[in-house]
């Protein structure tokens, strides 16, 4: 985090209360934090600085796509990514849905299989964290109330994302044919994976790209891109 404090602080944490200190606690087990400024402050370092490694790694390629009039991010948790994507790159009018869900406990996996049980959300403070931050362009819709089954949502993205969800605790291998099916031709999917992750057979049937992410030398993920058509060539 050290290397990212004089980064723009883009995604702004409001005042922690015992309520979101363990909401965070169940979304990031291993953070220890208080309801007291300094731990504000921490939790807010941390957080852009996650936003800052994605950003830096992925904006070759999003500044360089069109505009998306629609946007999907499949576990928000408390929101960093849709604040720091829309102010970054100027998204304000940017249409995002938020696929989340309330969560008691945490059940992450490594590249695990697909069970639908797994979300550690909290709603409200979803809701709550992007007002604190000026945010109101997004749809919140509740995993629980569509059977836990992205395939479920209403509309076509030109962007999905899922940072460290999706491709990272849980395998894409097992979502990949729903995702594919929210998709147009020329659509975006962003996912952080981790560097045991293995391509495999539909990977290879579509577009796409791996690219080196880091918060610090010794936090190395990458980020995989994908589309159906070949977006790559000519924005690169």
């Amino acid at each position: 985090i050290a290397k990212m404090a004089t980064k723009e602080i883009v995604f702004k944490a409001p005042p922690l209360t015992d309520e979101l200190v363990k909401a965070i606690k169940l979304i990031t087990p291993d953070i220890e934090l208080r309801a007291d400024e300094e731990s504000r402050e921490f939790w807010e370092l941390d957080q852009n600085a996650s936003c800052w490694a994605e950003f830096e790694a992925l904006s070759p390629i999003l500044k360089r796509i069109p505009k998306p009039a629609k946007v999907l991010e499949i576990g928000p948790g408390l929101g960093r990514s849709i604040v720091f994507l829309t102010k970054k790159l100027d998204w304000d009018d940017t249409e995002y849905h938020l696929f989340e869900g309330n969560g008691k406990e945490t059940k992450y996996t490594m590249l695990g299989p697909r069970f639908e049980d797994s979300f550690c959300g909290n709603l409200a403070l979803l809701k709550e964290v992007l007002g604190f931050n000026g945010v109101t362009n997004f749809k919140i819709f509740d995993a629980e109330k569509l059977d836990f089954k992205i395939n479920k949502l209403p509309d076509v993205y030109d962007l999905i994302y899922s940072f460290y969800a999706i491709g990272f605790h849980w395998s894409l291998e097992h979502f990949l044919d729903d995702i594919l099916g929210l998709m147009h031709d020329r659509a975006l999917a962003l996912f952080t994976v981790g560097y045991k992750f293995a391509e495999f057979e539909k990977l290879r049937r579509l577009h796409y790209r791996l690219i080196d992410s880091a918060r610090t030398p010794s936090q190395t993920v990458k980020m995989l891109a994908l589309s159906k058509s070949d977006i790559f060539t000519a924005n690169s």
